[in-house]
């Protein structure tokens, strides 16, 4: 599944930026090189999670079970172009399924696993999967049944595969797929099937000012050239040990640790959901080298006794990201654990931003600004950033902004930036301006002396981030307003130093009825909608601010969901 246009797919080969490597060829050209690396780890308390003994994989055993699980699909009729669903925590499965997919053809969408029926049966009906890949249970919850339950109305679905313990009725148990035995014959015939560099690898799913999760299609080429961007700029190029944190389904998760892993070898540590004595543990058993990590996590550490006693001498490198961080922070971590912390800026969608000692070596700095890569006339000691190009551009005028302290919108374009939302062309068209830069909706500055830093100042749009994870306030809008005793309702972030924002709905009851929090989330919670998009602040109004066209003026609430937070201190 090709969707880069072919010009842009000429011109970027003929600059170097893209080539013709997959994550699978790289993946495989270790495991040859080096069969007996330890690769892939799980956490300690998988068995707890999912109910099986976790995982110590080498490379050999990687490729192994990627074949053994690629000829699986094929037996199951999927095809090339095919779309494999899977909703599985930061466990090897996951991992396993995505490079299986790509061995034969297909593209995999991973989903987070809070999602529940109302958020992927709407993926199913767009991506239209062949197959299923889930957990039969997760921290409680029963993934395989509501698996069932989709498969069993969608007519793409052929099969679910189920990891775990447990009853997997109607389903393929995923342990018996990787303890199958693996014909030599078979597996010859799995050459030359596996996607090309300008194929689709993987559909990731971001939320935005719409109602709806969009879908967001990266190519092998897209992944390695903003990976390889991080690592030149701020990872070893020889083998290290890689924690992952945050789940294996976005950016985060792809772009910032795993395909630096697939680039770079070494060993891919998993780690979900966050459990801190087990990420302790793995700190210093695992000897990890680098990890992702929130800004809360990172501030909580840094006052932490026992985090300040243990032994991390081999953890060099934390990214972070998705809130701001704070100079004091950094500037700890630097003096005294002699850890660099990186500052992220991405998405889904390709942009690319982040702060490294290599760019910014001052700490503080490097909290507070991030290079302005792509900026015309600049240049990096990172050749990886050479294809980047970006602009600032005034929102309502559309005239670039050049100059420093004034505020405009953040705009991106090159090797790393997706081809549009799949099959979604109204979104796309909107998404891209008339020079074809993808509209962040992200507000920054230009700073510095020789102008080469941008500064963060909020969001254009009015997306709520909670705790990492993007909450699009028209999805909480249109449930909360079926309930009976509202009239209007808007959803808005609200400021909270543990997470970043809360999801607060600002409701309009209906005539003569009064609300409650409670009943909101209990009406919510019959949609089968994912708890992090719960709301958790309740604000009665008798009318929302409008402006002279009707429009709600989100702007006008936070600003008196201020005041009161302010009165209430």
């Amino acid at each position: 599944m090709i969707l880069s246009p072919e010009e842009k797919i000429q011109e970027y080969t003929k600059r170097g930026w893209w080539g013709t490597e997959t994550i699978i060829d790289l993946i495989y050209e270790k495991a040859k090189a080096r069969p007996d690396r330890e690769a892939f780890v799980d956490a300690y308390n998988k068995k707890d999670l999912v109910g099986t003994e976790p995982k110590r994989m080498t490379y050999a055993e990687v490729i192994d079970a990627v074949d053994r699980l690629a000829l699986t699909f094929l037996e199951l009729g999927v095809k090339r172009d095919d779309i494999i669903l899977a909703q599985l925590p930061n466990i090897v499965e996951l991992p396993l399924a995505m490079f299986a997919a790509a061995r034969i053809g297909a593209a995999i969408s991973p989903v987070p696993v809070q999602w529940r029926s109302h958020e992927i049966s709407k993926a199913i009906e767009l991506i239209e999967p062949a197959v299923f890949v889930t957990a039969i249970t997760f921290h409680g919850f029963d993934h395989l049944g509501m698996a069932r339950d989709l498969a069993s109305g969608s007519k793409s679905i052929k099969k679910v595969i189920a990891v775990g313990a447990g009853d997997a009725a109607d389903a393929i148990p995923f342990e018996e797929i990787l303890n199958k035995p693996l014909d030599e014959a078979l597996r010859k015939s799995l050459e030359g099937k596996g996607s090309g560099a300008n194929d689709i690898f993987t559909i990731c799913w971001t939320s935005g000012t719409e109602a709806d999760s969009k879908a967001v299609p990266r190519s092998h080429n897209h992944w390695l050239a903003i990976s390889r961007a991080a690592v030149e700029s701020f990872l070893p190029d020889a083998e290290c040990i890689y924690l992952s944190l945050f789940p294996t389904i976005n950016m985060a998760g792809i772009g910032a640790v795993l395909v630096p892993w697939v680039i770079t070898g070494g060993t891919m540590v998993f780690h979900h959901p966050f459990d801190m004595g087990v990420f302790l543990r793995q700190v210093v058993e695992e000897k990890i080298y680098y990890t992702l990590a929130p800004p809360v996590l990172l501030d909580a550490l840094a006052m932490f006794p026992q985090w300040k006693e243990m032994d991390k001498s081999n953890l060099k490198v934390i990214g972070s990201g998705s809130a701001p961080l704070s100079t004091w922070m950094v500037k700890t971590y630097q003096e005294d654990f002699n850890i660099s912390i990186v500052n992220f800026f991405a998405s889904n969608e390709g942009l690319a931003l982040y702060s490294s000692s290599s760019d910014i070596p001052n700490p503080e700095d490097r909290a507070t600004f991030f290079p302005r890569f792509g900026g015309e006339g600049l240049t990096w000691g990172t050749k990886a950033v050479e294809g980047f190009k970006s602009r600032l551009v005034d929102p309502q005028s559309e005239e670039e902004i050049t100059e420093p302290d004034i505020v405009g919108e953040l705009r991106f374009d090159g090797p790393t930036v997706f081809p549009g939302y799949y099959k979604q062309p109204e979104l796309t068209k909107k998404a891209f301006d008339d020079k074809g830069y993808y509209c962040t909706g992200d507000l920054f500055s230009i700073a510095g002396e020789k102008k080469d830093k941008y500064r963060f100042h909020g969001r254009y749009k009015d997306l709520i981030i909670r705790g990492g994870m993007n909450i699009s306030p028209e999805e909480i809008e249109a449930i909360v307003v079926a309930h009976p005793k509202v009239a209007e309702v808007a959803a808005v972030g609200y400021p909270d130093e543990k997470m970043g924002e809360r999801v607060c709905v600002v409701v309009v009851p209906a005539p003569e009825q009064t609300i409650t929090l409670e009943e909101i989330v209990d009406f919510v919670k019959e949609k089968n909608v994912a708890k992090y998009k719960y709301p958790e602040v309740l604000e009665v109004v008798d009318a929302l601010p409008r402006n002279p066209l009707n429009k709600v003026m989100k702007s006008k609430i936070r600003e008196m969901l201020a005041e009161k937070g302010a009165k209430n201190r």
